[in-house]
């Protein structure tokens, strides 16, 4: 056993996995993996002077779970640990987020740990992730196409995440366990075949010992490997993501890639996943078919989905990845009132001047704000761009088709729908962002000033470009 101790304490140190004083909450599971981490971490408390609790989601996915749920909490009343539980219906949760079960069931028991931790301090979240859950892993995002991203395995940490077994084999747990005479819970669900990593398990894993006994040891020596090479390219990624970004807000980011270097060509897919995961927040990857599609889209105006909530496109050479938009619904405007845009984040402020600086006004650069003359305007709403609409752009003697004004402005198919068109009963007075139109300018003879002004609700602090 003290051979096990030294190899997890030699881990813990090589990655930082535990500090002095740390309160370690213990994802327990009741299966052998979190079973022998929670004794291990028992014999390394006064080591590291830790405070140990420990916590447990009930899946409801098979019968014995109520069992395991007992079991864990009577493991750690033996021991004199603080213990959580929580049940929750999984199938429920995936059927209506249309996720698959283990992504259901890691989405409920991370979001529990962390909230477990803020509410009682908390510092670490210790799992039984061993060697072999990092080595198949690693074959499964292997045969799935995934990039180097995918590729290191099971990191031994991420953010407050800690995995003290991540370099011990499940054979080696199972012997400690065994010595000790110390008893866990079996998940039957973990012998059956359906499963894709169990088949990896059960059938890959086997021969590739049987070729070379060491085979583990090199997979996860090469994911460590590539996880020293990926962090090497984040960091390079992330000063190229600087230099390609024009603009980045909370709804969409815009990126010319044309400004990478061309030795750098094979890092464009690196920089777009950059930008997905600032706009989404996501850590998961969308697979790599779409990713490539969206960094070779050529003609302007293309698009393509990187998922269900993101879209690219690409405009006069530039990449823009925005949440897909949505029409807006008609709304009448409300004088010196700050009207909610229906289905969206948006305020549309107006507000009457009497008292202006001609000069000032026709100097106006901001997209967001439009000046028209008050007395020409009546019975104001805004809505989306419907199929049909013509406009008199500034400075024309005719109107033109709107759909024809955003294909001159190169304006995106998808978003089109999404743009607000101030109307003056029937008659387009303003495209947000596009201009306004000729018939509603403000002149010398103009005494009175409307003013309309685009607020985005969520980040008033940014530039609204529509």
């Amino acid at each position: 056993m003290k051979k096990l101790i030294d190899l997890i304490i030699s881990t813990i140190e090589k990655y930082r996995l535990l500090d002095q004083n740390d309160k370690v909450l213990i994802a327990l599971s009741g299966g052998p993996d979190s079973v022998a981490l929670f004794h291990l971490l028992g014999l390394l408390a006064a080591k590291y002077n830790l405070s140990l609790a420990a916590a447990h989601v009930n899946h409801f996915l098979r019968k014995d779970a109520g069992k395991d749920q007992e079991f864990c909490r009577r493991l750690c009343q033996a021991h004199g640990y603080s213990f959580h539980s929580k049940k929750f219906d999984i199938r429920a949760n995936a059927r209506k987020y249309k996720i698959g079960l283990e992504e259901a069931g890691r989405q409920v028991r991370y979001g529990f740990f962390e909230d477990l931790c803020k509410n009682y301090g908390y510092t670490k979240i210790a799992t039984g992730h061993t060697a072999d859950d990092s080595a198949e892993t690693f074959l499964l995002n292997l045969i799935r196409g995934a990039d180097l991203g995918g590729l290191g395995g099971i990191p031994p940490k991420r953010d407050n995440i800690t995995r003290p077994l991540i370099e011990i084999s499940k054979a080696e747990v199972l012997i400690f366990l065994n010595d000790n005479r110390l008893s866990y819970r079996v998940d039957k669900s973990n012998l059956s075949e359906k499963y894709k990593r169990n088949l990896v398990r059960k059938k890959v894993m086997p021969v590739f010992n049987d070729i070379n006994a060491s085979a583990l040891k090199h997979i996860l020596q090469a994911c460590r490997n590539i996880r020293t090479g990926y962090e090497f390219l984040e960091t390079e990624t992330e000063k190229l993501y600087d230099k390609c970004r024009i603009k980045e807000s909370n709804t969409q980011i815009i990126l010319d890639l044309g400004k990478l270097p061309p030795y750098y060509e094979s890092l464009k897919s690196w920089i777009l996943l950059r930008a997905y995961a600032r706009l989404t927040g996501e850590s998961r990857r969308p697979n790599s078919e779409k990713i490539d599609r969206a960094v070779n889209l050529l003609r302007s105006g293309s698009i393509t989905f990187l998922d269900s909530s993101v879209v690219v496109s690409n405009h006069a050479g530039k990449l823009i990845l925005c949440r897909p938009p949505r029409p807006i619904k008609r709304i009448r405007l409300k004088n010196d009132y700050g009207n909610e845009i229906n289905g969206s984040d948006l305020i549309l402020q107006t507000e009457t001047l009497e008292d202006f600086s001609l000069e000032k006004l026709l100097k106006n650069n901001d997209e967001s704000v439009a000046y028209l003359d008050f007395e020409r305007v009546s019975d104001l709403s805004v809505r989306s761009f419907e199929d049909g609409d013509r406009f008199r752009p500034l400075g024309m003697k005719g109107s033109k088709k709107l759909v024809d004004y955003f294909n001159d402005k190169g304006v995106p198919l998808v978003y089109k729908k999404s743009i607000p068109v101030v109307i003056s009963g029937e008659e387009i007075a303003w495209i947000a962002g596009y201009g306004i139109s000729e018939n509603f300018k403000v002149t010398d003879n103009t005494r009175k000033v409307l003013k309309l002004s685009f607020i985005n609700n969520e980040r008033t602090d940014e530039d609204i470009n529509f």
